[in-house]
């Protein structure tokens, strides 16, 4: 059994069609719509098939709907990055990548991870450094793994010589 929409605003079918005509926010259209057919009486199975929508996200705009009328509507975030997230100085990122460049020594993100810490007394996440080096174009490469029951003297007669 569906449950029951209980709709607290006043804003007249009208009021909402004028809205849903003057916005061009394709997202907020919807929400509105949803909004319109729940004031029409239609139930929440009807809504949600009719605008392919998921029965929670339809009762989320609902409260929205009722707590803060269609400004609660208008303004949903989409997620992302949060305001407080630390945004790490490009400086650090600068050095480390001149360091590689420059082949002193060969790393791993972990060892990255400590020589920043080390160097500018700053605990990046091993996921943001990975990221930062692929994006600015590093790639990780490992050696070729040999046998560990492998002939060494066997193996350098394959190996091509220059």
């Amino acid at each position: 059994m569906a449950k029951k929409i209980t709709i607290k605003q006043d804003f007249s079918i009208g009021d909402i069609e004028l809205e849903i005509k003057k916005t061009r926010d394709g997202r907020y259209r919807l929400r509105l719509q949803a909004v319109m057919l729940a004031t029409q009486g239609l139930g929440s199975t009807l809504i949600c098939k009719r605008l392919l929508i998921n029965r929670k996200t339809l009762f989320v705009w609902i409260k929205l709907y009722n707590d803060k009328g269609l400004e609660g509507l208008r303004h949903i975030s989409l997620g992302g990055r949060d305001k407080g997230c630390v945004k790490w100085d490009n400086e650090i990122f600068t050095a480390l990548f001149n360091k590689l460049d420059a082949m002193e020594e060969f790393y791993s993100v972990p060892k990255m991870q400590v020589w920043i810490k080390e160097t500018y007394d700053a605990t990046i996440p091993q996921n943001t450094i990975h990221n930062r080096l692929r994006d600015n174009g590093y790639t990780f490469k490992s050696s070729r793994p040999n046998p560990y029951k492998g002939d060494p003297n066997l193996q350098a007669s394959f190996k091509k010589m220059a």
